[in-house]
């Protein structure tokens, strides 16, 4: 070939030889450049419709205009030789970089995020790799990576793809499977179509490869390594590997599509944040235990500046929290992340007692859930090495998600709480440090016979009643509400009044579908209830509810909030059905009693009217205690709209947010201990509200 021309490119060396074809160096005697010019070879056995197909995709794949993807000029035929022309990458393999020990974790995120970069836009435009190896991965002298043949394996894969699956023969011995079969996904190798998903099985592979300098997956023959790729997990990966790279590669390389990441983006977010995250250990000259959680410190993510007397949303998603920054007029906000890039964060808190400024979140993701803490609103944050809350051994159930993060009452400034899914209430009594299961709740004999909702089987309610340190309310979808006098050693079911439509009892004891409960601190006595169809208040404790569904479009919703000056004023956010858990009509309306649910009123001013299928969350809606009070809520849609008069006009404060699934609210005290904005706190409408007569100095805006 050497010397001859194909279209309008002269042959100039040999650089290489694959499964595929021969690459040559090539000299473009009409653009004066030299390229590398790829020769399918013929050995391949294409016939003329196989021919024009890989024409076709690799016409396809000249469109992926991206600095991460080798560049395709020109596709051809000429005197029966199918040719592609492209752009000339020189560098070195990442199978040749990663050697033995493989590369350092900073190299492997850098390179790690661009092959991910370059898949998201490949997936984007329909295109799948279907043979991405650490072979077809050329990093160059300027440290750009380039993957080459996009797309490419379709029309030639049937001798990549068969070989293993009709002889099992071995790596060595079959060039068909040689570097290909040790990155194939469980799906490919059980006779399925390929998607985007084994692109990232391969991509977790490539990592992994690059983090060890080995395979996850290796075997003597091809039988062996198919083996163990459908059945057998791969070697962790300890230090100097950070934890967060090695949760990501795990992720990837889940035997079922459906458990690992969806979008190639999702893992270039993932890789981002671990790269952002400079682990920094605890001070040796503390006396700090020796096991005490690392701090992340995230330098690339943008933050809010908080200020004392500052105003905050604390807002999580189901990729990520978010922390806006305002004052009291409330019209102008800084957005600080998103935080936990990836992570659902179902649960967030701010704890301003003991002149603490500390954030609580919790993060949920493919490799568990944990609770996180920040002192400096968002800049650092606790990084757990295991989770704090776990259940005993003897339970027999482990820790799934928490969906509820609870202040103690204000003469206990030590004391917080966790709601987790599988339902059950954890306590604990050092700020955080220690958690305990409450067993008189789990042990409860009712549990049995508790039945997961959609959400699961989760506690997402804890109020505290603020007259009885005693006293407590939990909810729990599907145990209905319960409540201790005892300090949580023994708890009664509470839900005499409510229904209980899906069952064939519709007043059964407990396993009522509650959505939300909530209490305002001077009614004590009164707590107000959306349930899976039907909303109530109940004047006496929670020993009898009373349907007060009276003037709104649907009894069916999640979120409840009191207005945090009177006891009477109530916020909902009824959606259409069980079915069609949408806003009513296509249309987002607040409805807000003033007399205790005895009547309701629309509030839409400002809100979208107009096709706005939207859902508000139990959590996704919470009240300042401004005044006028503000009232916020967030969409499954990932907008935030805001009142700043008690819900009578909204705006929108932000928009393109992942789907919101908390909003929470704080008020920065000064160093006084006193607001700056605020004549009172605002009160947690899912937890326990605060006394009147609390101490301002203990005092901290929540909703």
């Amino acid at each position: 070939m050497i010397g001859q021309v194909l279209g309008h490119c002269r042959v100039l060396s040999k650089i290489g030889e694959g499964g595929m074809g021969v690459v040559y160096r090539a000299y473009d005697e009409v653009l004066h450049r030299e390229v590398a010019l790829k020769v399918v070879n013929k050995d391949l056995g294409l016939d003329p419709s196989a021919s024009q197909n890989l024409l076709h995709e690799a016409r396809a794949s000249s469109s992926l205009a991206h600095p991460n993807i080798c560049t395709i000029h020109e596709v051809g035929e000429t005197g029966g030789e199918l040719y592609i022309v492209m752009e000339l990458v020189e560098g070195k393999s990442l199978h040749v970089m990663s050697g033995e020990g493989g590369l350092p974790p900073e190299s492997v995120l850098r390179y790690g995020v661009q092959i991910a970069s370059a898949l998201a836009r490949a997936h984007d435009r329909g295109i799948i790799h279907r043979d991405l190896k650490t072979a077809n991965i050329v990093v160059t002298a300027d440290g750009l990576v380039k993957v080459l043949d996009f797309g490419l394996a379709k029309q030639v894969g049937s001798g990549i793809l068969e070989g293993p699956t009709r002889s099992f023969a071995t790596v060595q011995d079959a060039s068909s499977v040689s570097g290909t079969l040790p990155y194939m996904a469980p799906e490919i190798l059980r006779g399925e179509a390929a998607d985007g998903r084994s692109d990232l099985w391969a991509l977790g592979v490539v990592l992994y490869e690059l983090a060890s300098g080995r395979l996850p997956f290796e075997g003597r023959t091809g039988f062996e390594i198919s083996s163990i790729i459908m059945r057998e997990p791969p070697k962790p990966l300890g230090p100097p590997v950070p934890p967060g790279l090695w949760a990501t590669i795990q992720r990837c390389l889940a035997k079922e599509p459906m458990q690992r990441y969806q979008r190639a983006s999702e893992v270039q977010a993932a890789l981002e944040a671990v790269q952002s995250g400079a682990i920094v250990a605890a001070d040796s000259g503390t006396d700090r235990s020796a096991g005490a959680p690392r701090t992340t410190v995230l330098h690339s993510v943008r933050h809010a500046h908080v200020r004392k007397g500052d105003f905050l949303l604390l807002v999580g998603t189901t990729k990520g929290a978010f922390i806006l920054r305002s004052n009291a007029q409330r019209s102008r906000w800084e957005v600080g992340g998103p935080y936990f890039h990836g992570h659902t964060v179902y649960a967030l808190a701010y704890d301003g007692r003991g002149s603490r400024h500390r954030i609580w979140a919790s993060t949920q993701s493919y490799w568990g859930t944990l609770l996180r803490s920040s002192e400096d609103f968002g800049k650092s944050w606790t990084n757990p090495q295991q989770a704090s809350i776990r259940f005993p051994p003897d339970t027999g159930v482990s820790l799934k998600n928490i969906w509820q993060i609870t202040l103690g009452r204000p003469e206990e400034p030590d004391v917080l709480y966790c709601g987790v899914e599988p339902a059950a209430l954890f306590e604990s009594r050092d700020a955080g440090e220690t958690w305990s299961l409450v067993r008189g709740l789990f042990d409860h004999p009712h549990r049995p016979r508790w039945m997961p909702g959609n959400g699961g089987l989760s506690l997402h309610s804890i109020v505290l009643d603020p007259a009885d340190n005693q006293r407590m309310y939990v909810a729990i979808s599907a145990g209905g509400v319960y409540r201790t006098d005892d300090a949580g050693r023994t708890w009664t079911a509470q839900n005499r009044g409510i229904r209980a439509m899906f069952m064939p009892d519709k007043y059964p004891e407990f396993g009522q579908c509650v959505h939300k409960i909530a209490l305002h601190p001077d009614r004590p006595g009164r707590l107000f209830l959306q349930n899976h169809w039907g909303l109530y208040r109940s004047d006496n404790c929670a020993e009898t509810w009373t349907d007060i569904a009276n003037g709104v479009p649907s009894d069916f919703g999640f979120a409840v909030v009191i207005h945090p000056k009177n006891p009477d004023w109530v916020y909902v956010v009824p959606v259409e059905s069980d079915e069609f858990r949408c806003a009513c009509e296509g249309r987002l309306r607040v409805y807000r009693t003033r007399n205790a649910g005895a009547s309701w009123e629309p509030l839409m001013r400002g809100l979208p009217q107009k096709r706005a299928y939207e859902t508000v969350l139990r959590d996704a809606m919470s009240a300042d205690s401004f005044d006028p009070v503000g009232i916020y809520l967030g969409t499954r849609s990932g907008q935030l709209f805001g009142s700043r008069d008690e819900g009578r006009t909204w705006q929108k404060i932000l928009e393109g947010l992942p789907s919101v699934v908390c909003v929470r609210c704080a008020l920065v005290e000064d160093a006084f201990g006193e607001s700056k904005a605020s004549p009172r706190e605002s009160h947690r409408t899912s937890s326990p509200a605060k006394s009147a007569t609390t101490p301002k100095s203990q005092q901290t805006k929540k909703s």
